[in-house]
Formats: structure tokens, sequence, C-alpha cells
């Protein structure tokens, strides 16, 4: 008999597979994203870190820059003061009428060699201050302008690392990460591997029990119909024999042969009945062994023996004892 793959235990085991098919899914899919949403979180904290550190290190370095300015400023004033002061003494002392040309106007060095003298020697102390003031104060600029460069390397330098730091952070996250979500993918993979194995020994299974009802059907079939043709046979018999009982009924040693014949239509009777149990049997312990297989259930497969077993009774092909017989046999 062709198997019916439109069989609904089919169709059962087809839906059961889905539902289970959809339930892993549906954890490992959610794992999968909330990986995504962890590690993304992680990512934005180094870029959040890295940004800060940043807005840090460049503050430092602005203050830094801030203070070498304010130390160019003062560097500036202080020139500009000596400046002013070295003229302010060579006035005093080059005055002509000031307290050193009395002074030399009384010793009667006035208008002499040595007063013009003393006149070059303060002008070139006032140009010797001027000029050490000035070399100074390029030489405290440069060095300041120096400062504020090593500031601004050294800043650059340390932006350079923070950026590196965080980028070292987010690439080892992100490999991390997809390591991780690799990994629950292929064991994703593996359940839906798992899963289909076990649904198509269940599919087997149902298969198995099918063809095994099939041929148990067939059997059956083919004994009904050596049971009908024994039958009739036998029925045949009967009348042959009634009409020889007829046409011979004035030898009573007929009868005694007719006995005879009798009770080997009833041994022949007997033999049917024992032979149709033998099947009920086997048929019903195929029943069993097929729905225990596809259900694992053993109430189940209890429960679709006896109904095989209730229709034999009530078609008058088994006893009740022959049917309590088959059932303790087989559970």
């Amino acid at each position: 008999m062709a198997v019916d793959y439109n069989d609904k235990r089919f169709t059962e085991v087809e839906k059961d597979k889905n539902a289970a098919l959809s339930n892993i899914n549906n954890t490992y899919n959610n794992m999968i994203n909330q990986t995504d949403k962890y590690y993304q979180a992680q990512i934005d904290a180094t870029k959040e870190y890295e940004k800060t550190q940043t807005e840090l290190q460049q503050q430092q370095t602005d203050f830094a820059i801030e203070k070498v300015n304010q130390q160019k400023e003062q560097a500036k004033k202080d020139y500009t003061k000596e400046q002013s002061g070295a003229y302010v003494d060579w006035q005093k002392q080059s005055n002509m009428y000031g307290a050193n040309a009395e002074q030399m106007a009384a010793s009667g060095l006035a208008g002499t060699g040595y007063s013009e003298s003393s006149q070059v020697s303060m002008y070139n102390t006032y140009q010797n201050r001027v000029a050490t003031a000035r070399e100074g104060y390029n030489n405290a600029i440069l060095n300041y302008d120096n400062a504020i460069k090593d500031a601004m390397l050294q800043n650059n330098a340390k932006l350079a690392e923070i950026a590196y730091q965080a980028l070292q952070a987010q690439l080892e996250l992100s490999l991390e990460g997809f390591q991780y979500k690799n990994n629950l993918v292929l064991e994703q993979m593996n359940k839906q591997q798992e899963i289909n194995n076990e649904y198509y020994d269940r599919w087997l299974n149902v298969l198995n029990q099918i063809n095994t009802e099939n041929a148990l059907a067939e059997e059956k079939r083919q004994f009904d119909a050596q049971l009908a043709e024994e039958k009739r046979q036998y029925n045949e018999s009967l009348k042959l024999q009634k009409a020889g009982q007829k046409a011979s009924s004035s030898r009573s040693s007929s009868s005694g042969g007719g006995g005879g014949n009798n009770n080997s239509q009833i041994n022949k009777s007997s033999s049917i009945g024992s032979k149709y149990v033998t099947v009920a049997k086997s048929m019903a312990s195929g029943i069993a062994k097929s729905t225990l297989a596809a259900t694992r259930n053993k109430d189940a497969a209890v429960a679709a023996t006896k109904k095989y077993l209730d229709a034999q009774a009530s078609q008058g092909l088994i006893t009740f004892a022959e049917y309590q017989s088959i059932l303790n046999s087989i559970f």
C-alpha cells in the first residue's frame, strides 16, 4: 500500500519541528541582538572617554601656553622698564646741569677732556644696559616661543596617544564582539541541526509506523480473504453433505460417515479461529510498537492496541478471553 504523506502525523511532526526551530531562533536572535547593543555601548563609552581625555589634555596645554604668554608679557614689561631706567639714568648722568656736572665743575673738570670722556662712558653704559636688556628680552622670548612649541608638540603627542589607545580599545571590543557573536551563530546552527535530526528521526518513526500498519492491514486483508474462502468452502461442503444425507437417508452408516465429515469441518473452523488469533496478536503487537516509537507514550500505545482489538472482538473474530490474552502478552 502507498504511504499517505499527507497523514496528520507527518503534519504534526513538521509543525512541532517548526515550533522548536522558531523557539531556538528567537532565543539566539535575541542574544545576538543584545550582544550587538552591549559591545556598541562599550565602544561608545571608549569614544566618550577619548573625547573627555582629549578635552582635558587640550585644556592643560592651553593653560601651559597661557602661562608662557603671561611670562612673555612680563619679560616685555621688564625689558621696557630696564630700557626706560637706563635712559633715565643716562639722562641724569649726562645732564650738563645735573649733580654730576656740578661735581665736575667744582672739581675744575668741566669742559675738559675728562668731562667729554665721562659723557662717552655714560652713553656707552646706557647703550650696554639697553643692549643687555634687549638681548635678555630676545632670549626670553625665544625660550618662551620654544616652550610654546614644545607644549604644542607634547600636546599633539599626547592627543595622538589618547586617540591610539581609544582606537585600540575599540578594535579589541569590535573583535571580541564579532567572535562572541560568531560563536552564538555557530551554536544556533548546531541547535538547528540537532532539532532537524531529532524531528527527522520522529518522521522516520511515523513512516515506519505507517508502513507497519499498511503491512498489517495487507496481512489482515489476505487473511480475511483466505478466511472468507475457507468459509465459502466450508458452507459449500455443508451443502454437499446435506445433499448427500438426503440421497442416502436409508443408510445409517452414511450418518456415521457424515458425522466424521462434520467433525472434520468443526476442526477446520477451530483451525481458522486459532490462525486468526495469531494474526490479530501479530497486528496488535505491530500497532503497539509503531505507536510507542512515534509518540514515546505507553498510554497512547495501549489505547491504539485496545482500539484495534475492540474492533476485532466486535466483529466476533476473537473472544473476550483472547482479547485479554493478546493485550496481556503485549503489555
